[in-house]
């Protein structure tokens, strides 16, 4: 089961404690030596993989976070959709 876990924040007011947004998530539970992270950019969710390393460009067009963890898990489970 795949998972995400925040990286970065965005915070609107005088207190960065309140009022607190996720713009960016590392997803967990992925095979070994693959990384995937999430991030929202210009109000559209994208995706960015990496193998060994090796970072692709982002990519996607979701209208959530969860909707690109969901796109990802299905794609894992069948990869040749």
């Amino acid at each position: 089961m795949l998972t995400m876990h925040e990286l970065a924040h965005s915070f609107d007011g005088p207190n960065i404690y309140h009022h607190r947004k996720a713009f960016l998530f590392e997803v967990a539970g992925l095979p070994k030596r693959q990384q995937v992270q999430i991030r929202e950019s210009y109000h559209r969710w994208q995706v960015r993989r990496a193998n060994d390393l090796i970072w692709s460009e982002w990519s996607g067009q979701y209208g959530s976070a969860e909707e690109a963890l969901a796109e990802l898990s299905a794609s894992l489970r069948h990869p040749n959709r």
